[in-house]
């Protein structure tokens, strides 16, 4: 018997041994990373020396919002970063990928399970009457324990290909936490800037109505004494309410916007009221702002990172479809022992050895196999695509924010000399109208234009950070590539 369990034996190390050395031919084809055309820089960037462009991305890019020198939207980040819900919804994607991809491992090994057996069985039914009952139990036991394993063998690569795809797809999930990342800090950067920006908006309406009330109160003094009519009272009154009238808008915009703070930062609405009730100036960037290279976005943007690791994952899942139409080789055995009693237990006796090497063809399944294969083609080839189309939307996005911060703050000095214009119009008018020169629509007119510059030019100052905090989001700025 120990004899015969031995060369059970040797034929299980030899069947491995041959296993082991088949194992590793990997079916299908292999990832190749995607060559894009890019240009070598940016129009609007060409004067710009490259070593100095690359250092400034490398220093502000990761912490951005720390250039605009606001301690209270650094704050609000900060809380953001270990806050957000969404945020933390990303992270447990990455937990669930990086479990798939230890599960797929496990895949490369024998699965071994343990069992345990004990029975007994009795015969005879004693009658009630019997002196002696245990003399009709006639019983016997039975113990049995062993190790089973069974091991499908990796010939063709499906379980190879599998990890691999199992770790691209850890990998995107990495990338797509850092995207979430990005568009959240960028989100609460924004939301703060408009914040700051109806604040100020408030403000300045507020001290128009204030001006319109003064002018009211004078253009009521003018009637009473019959120096002017009644009309230029009426048109002074429905100005002020005007003025008035748009004060609730501003009051529910700034609601909306400390909610939707709170939200980043995944605290509850209402709980940043005391903190930002208080207007405070809007943020102003103090450095200069460095684009880099086109190139360099496909680096830093996780998006585009993301939808690459998605392509090498799905061009590894061609690989695990293409193994199906190849031989599987499996192997189980088992060892354990048997016996009637514990006494001799463990003699080499009761030694029970089995292997059972089973090869699985598949013969009338190889179109089903086919059609499998081409649905994972066209999903790659459709993910091809997708990344191609990140790449182009995300230089798309950089020329566009870039045109839109330069633009805004050539317009933002256009309103800016306007108001000053129209603040003099009104300095005039005004001083006419006490003297008695013009008429009051003079000063009407006046203090409906200096309301519409002063606002505008408030407007345009916020969507100048506004337009930055798209240009550093579209350049990937938000996190650090050495994390």
């Amino acid at each position: 018997m120990n004899r015969k369990n031995n060369k059970y034996m040797n034929n299980l190390l030899a069947a491995l041994f041959l296993a082991a050395v088949c194992t590793g031919c990997q079916v299908g084809p292999n990832y190749k990373p995607v060559s894009v055309d890019m240009p070598e820089e940016w129009p609007f960037a060409a004067s710009q020396q490259s070593s100095a462009v690359k250092k400034a991305e490398s220093e502000n890019l990761a912490q951005w919002w720390t250039t605009l020198k606001d301690p209270v939207l650094s704050d609000l980040v900060n809380k953001a970063l270990s806050g957000n819900k969404d945020l933390k919804i990303a992270l447990t994607r990455i937990r669930q990928a990086r479990a798939v991809l230890g599960s797929s491992n496990k895949d490369l090994y024998p699965s071994v399970t343990g069992s345990a057996l004990y029975s007994r069985t009795q015969s005879g039914v004693p009658g009630a009457a019997d002196p002696d009952p245990s003399a009709f139990s006639i019983g016997s036991n039975y113990y049995d324990t062993g190790f089973d394993a069974s091991w499908e063998i990796d010939l063709f690569g499906k379980n190879h290909r599998t990890i691999e795809a199992a770790a691209a797809d850890l990998e995107a999930s990495e990338e797509g936490c850092r995207s979430v990342q990005i568009s959240m800090v960028s989100e609460v950067a924004d939301s703060y800037v408009r914040l700051r920006t109806l604040q100020k908006q408030l403000e300045i309406v507020t001290s128009n109505l204030k001006i319109q009330q003064k002018s009211l109160s004078i253009v009521e003094d003018k009637a009473e004494a019959g120096l002017i009519g009644s009309l230029q009272v009426q048109q002074a009154r429905y100005n002020v309410e005007s003025t008035r009238a748009s004060i609730p808008a501003y009051r529910v915009s700034i609601e909306e916007t400390l909610n939707t703070l709170a939200i980043l930062l995944g605290e509850m609405p209402g709980t940043l009221h005391e903190k930002l009730s208080v207007s405070a100036p809007i943020p102003v960037p103090d450095v200069a702002i460095a684009v880099g290279i086109p190139a360099d976005i496909l680096r830093r943007r996780p998006d585009i990172r993301q939808a690459e690791r998605a392509l090498a994952a799905q061009t590894a899942r061609i690989g695990a479809a293409t193994a199906e139409l190849y031989p599987t080789l499996s192997l189980s055995g088992a060892l354990g022992l048997t016996a009637s009693s514990l006494d001799n237990y463990f003699s080499k006796d009761n030694t029970s050895v089995s292997i059972s090497p089973f090869i699985s063809i598949p013969v009338f399944s190889r179109k089903k196999i086919r059609d499998q294969i081409e649905v994972q083609n066209a999903i790659q080839e459709r993910t091809l695509i997708e990344y191609e189309t990140a790449v182009l939307d995300a230089v798309k996005e950089v020329r566009d924010a870039v045109m839109a911060y330069g633009e805004e703050q050539k317009r933002y000095l256009i309103l800016k000399k306007g108001t000053d214009e129209a603040q003099k119009a009104y300095d005039i008018a005004d001083e006419r109208f006490r003297a008695g020169l013009v008429d009051f629509m003079d000063v009407l007119d006046a203090q409906r234009a200096l309301l519409s510059f002063e606002n505008n030019q408030i407007s345009s100052q916020g969507a100048i950070i506004q337009d930055l905090i798209r240009m550093y989001k579209a350049l990937g700025g938000g996190w650090d590539t050495e994390s």
